[in-house]
């Protein structure tokens, strides 16, 4: 699969500058609430820095979306890690909490512009072919750097202050920056069926042509409901490791890291090349993630959660990238920045709603009984979309697939 995502010289060199900057975003999920702890006391102020890394991609992602396609996704992407840069070098120098805001703002704002940016790159640099695989791997590393980011943090912190954290992350983004410049320019993708004037226009329209389109509204539809009952599991697993199976500190992260181990493998798992292996890729990945909510409901045992947690984390990745797959198979080129960008802002939204309804949910009938009412949502979401994910991307009959292969 590696030997497929990096292929050629452009791909390698995209891949280096996105796997040493999500370290950097590792990074910034411990440095930031940190910081904003340190000069506060209060829990309010982590909420504070915390919430600006989901609304630039709730309020204004698909507008970046349409920037994207209407100047490319390398500038586009080059123009998110100097944001990201500027970010933390202010925040470097200062020690107040209203600017610390501010920048966790911009740097949001950056990583908004970042997504769509670079999964439109993956999907121009990787012919058909190897899309899978560079998809796959660009999944990977955003895992690995959510994971390996803050155990780096944890040793740097040993032996230096934040502003250090703070200082490698600017640099991180920078080299990124660096690096995706030395790239050759690429040409900008216009669709004739979309009409180039005003950004706004360019919004306006390409969402009406999103939503005109019946295959997309499905993986978006399916994609979001499925990231509501998912996202349980960021607020229940520290209820479930500490009251339900009486572990310690080192049991939740036992749990995180399985889950985190799985997502990787599942990212890296993407190898089909045909439309309707990607459908039932997407719909096992749920399915796996079906299974760890249920168990979570039901099986008190943490040494029985544990594969449990890893095969959902393995779902999670798995779904991921095959949902990419499908969402670039879907729509023109022209519009990737949009569908990508469009993606992320439900699922922002998606999992801001589901972290306030699962308080609600657990206050009122206990972290057991919401794994399992989530995991029964999730398979209620896998009944209502295979039947038109089978409809949309049908399998071939045997004499039509040997003749695409």
């Amino acid at each position: 699969m590696l030997r497929a995502a990096l292929a050629d010289a452009p791909s390698r060199r995209f891949f280096v500058a996105h796997a040493q900057s999500c370290l950097g975003s590792g990074l910034a999920h411990v440095v930031f609430p940190l910081l904003a702890y340190e000069h506060s006391g209060s829990a309010w102020a982590v909420t504070a820095v915390l919430v600006p890394d989901l609304l630039p991609a709730i309020l204004v992602g698909p507008l970046l979306g349409a920037l994207v396609d209407r100047v490319g996704w390398r500038t586009c992407a080059i123009a998110a890690d100097v944001l990201r840069l500027l970010a933390f070098s202010i925040a470097v120098t200062s020690a107040s909490l209203p600017v610390l805001i501010i920048c966790a703002a911009i740097a949001g704002t950056g990583s908004a512009l970042f997504t769509p940016a670079a999964l439109a790159g993956v999907a121009h640099l990787a012919p058909r072919e190897r899309r899978p695989a560079a998809l796959g791997l660009y999944g990977a590393l955003d895992d690995v750097g959510l994971t390996a980011g803050p155990a780096m943090a944890v040793g740097l912190l040993v032996v230096a202050g934040p502003s250090v954290l703070l200082l490698a992350n600017a640099v991180s983004f920078g080299l990124s920056a660096v690096l995706l410049a030395g790239l050759a320019p690429t040409r900008r993708v216009r669709d004739e069926h979309v009409e180039y004037r005003s950004l706004w226009t360019d919004l306006r329209v390409g969402m009406r042509m999103l939503g005109g389109l019946a295959d997309v509204r499905l993986l978006l539809a399916s994609t979001t409901a499925a990231v509501l009952f998912a996202g349980v599991t960021n607020v229940g697993e520290v209820l479930l490791a500490r009251d339900v199976l009486g572990m310690s500190g080192s049991g939740l992260a036992a749990l995180v890291a399985v889950y985190g181990a799985g997502t990787v493998i599942g990212s890296l798992g993407a190898r089909y090349s045909h439309a309707f292996q990607w459908r039932g890729a997407y719909l096992f990945g749920l399915g796996c993630m079906a299974v760890d909510l249920v168990f979570c409901g039901f099986v008190p045992s943490f040494w029985l959660l544990l594969p449990v947690f890893a095969l959902g984390g393995f779902g999670n990745g798995f779904a991921l990238v095959h949902d990419r797959l499908l969402l670039g198979h879907s729509v023109p080129e022209a519009l990737h920045g949009r569908v990508f960008a469009l993606q992320k802002a439900l699922t922002s939204l998606a999992f801001a709603a589901s972290f306030i309804a699962t308080s609600v949910a657990i206050s009122l009938c206990g972290v057991q009984l919401t794994f399992a009412l989530a995991g029964v949502g999730m398979l209620g979401v896998i009944a209502i979309a295979s039947p038109r994910m089978r409809a949309a991307w049908p399998a071939p009959s045997p004499v039509s697939l040997a003749h695409v292969g």
